[in-house]
């Protein structure tokens, strides 16, 4: 076997999140997004709530075998052509619920996780720039008392951009960017004017977010005792370990926004 190594640059794909409330413009951000970026997307739209000017699949949804059935060919056929090079899978927190098998008891769930499963290694396969378009709860919490399903949490594992969509107080649609990560080509690490490890910044700053939604204080101890959390969790790998702790200690959180 001859192993083969990927090549990271700025080529690479894109892999987006987008989510908020109802309402907040997550499609029409969506579709701006694309513009910016020179992209050609088709969108898979589950609650057929997407109101743009984009190329929308008609899929057959009637129920949790259809749903999976339609989606999973449909993403097997845009992997086949070169007239989309982004799938935008617009109602992501639908899509889960329509998942969800007529069987007894719990194996209804874990029908759904299996097949949510087999969608998402397809979509990663596709070869296509990925952009997940769902409700405020796709955000992860990790408390005591709730915590996000495993399927969320993959979905965030798996994205290198997040975006959340607002509606302020004048009926304005704003976002505010929640992630980036890229990696410019042929560097190691990516890092800001002032030589900060932007990737880690980024993980931190998820972090301390996530402690203020959760009315918890940010110090340097709830920041650690956050990622130990989250390692367990599975949502951060554990060789990441070493390097978020020492920079919580030397940047966290006076450092970040």
């Amino acid at each position: 076997m001859v192993l083969k190594f990927k090549k990271r640059g700025n080529g690479d794909l894109k892999k987006v999140m987008i989510y908020g409330m109802d309402g907040s413009g997550k499609s029409t951000f969506a579709e701006q997004y694309c513009m910016e970026h020179n992209l050609s997307p088709v969108v898979i739209d589950i609650d057929d709530t997407n109101y743009t000017n984009l190329p929308i699949l008609e899929l057959n949804l009637k129920n949790d075998v259809k749903t999976f059935n339609e989606i999973h060919d449909a993403i097997g056929e845009i992997s086949k052509t070169d007239d989309f090079d982004t799938i935008i899978l617009d109602g992501v927190t639908s899509l889960l619920e329509m998942l969800v098998s007529s069987a007894k008891g719990l194996a209804k769930y874990s029908d759904r996780a299996t097949r949510f499963q087999k969608l998402l290694q397809a979509l990663l396969s596709s070869g296509k720039n990925l952009i997940f378009i769902g409700q405020i709860d796709m955000e992860v919490i990790f408390t005591e008392e709730v915590q996000s399903s495993k399927m969320v949490i993959k979905v965030n594992s798996i994205v290198n951009e997040k975006y959340l969509c607002e509606v302020d107080d004048k009926g304005n649609f704003t976002h505010k960017t929640v992630k980036f990560r890229t990696l410019e080509e042929n560097t190691a690490d990516v890092t800001n004017e002032n030589n900060v490890d932007v990737s880690l910044k980024n993980i931190c700053q998820d972090i301390k977010n996530s402690l203020e939604s959760e009315g918890k204080l940010v110090t340097k101890g709830s920041m650690k005792s956050k990622v130990v959390r989250l390692i367990k969790a599975g949502e951060i790998e554990e060789n990441m370990r070493p390097k978020l702790i020492k920079f919580i200690q030397d940047h966290c959180p006076d450092e970040l926004e």
